[in-house]
């Protein structure tokens, strides 16, 4: 059989003033507003991250289907680098 031996309400007040771990609670609307701004978040991330395969993965595949050649000549790549430099960096830090 339980008892009710020690008063709760007292023993929660002691532990109140501990450390509460850094925790906090939310309704339930707040946490569901974070969680789709998340979503966005993640969906907005997958699109740039496509959008720099696609800059990338054509050099690399070309690199690949050319792996048995010892020399590559690639004249006045300077400009072409440079540009798709940008593209990268806005994508991954605008």
């Amino acid at each position: 059989m339980i008892t009710d031996d020690y008063n709760l309400t007292k023993i929660i007040e002691e532990y109140s003033k501990l450390d509460d771990f850094g925790f906090s609670t939310e309704s339930e609307d707040e946490f569901n507003a974070v969680i789709a701004e998340k979503d966005e978040t993640v969906e907005e991330y997958k699109a740039r991250l496509q959008q720099v395969e696609k800059i990338i993965m054509p050099f690399l595949t070309k690199l690949l289907k050319t792996a048995d050649q010892p020399i590559i000549k690639w004249p006045n790549r300077a400009a072409i680098l440079e540009q798709q430099i940008q593209k990268i960096l806005t994508l991954t830090r605008g």
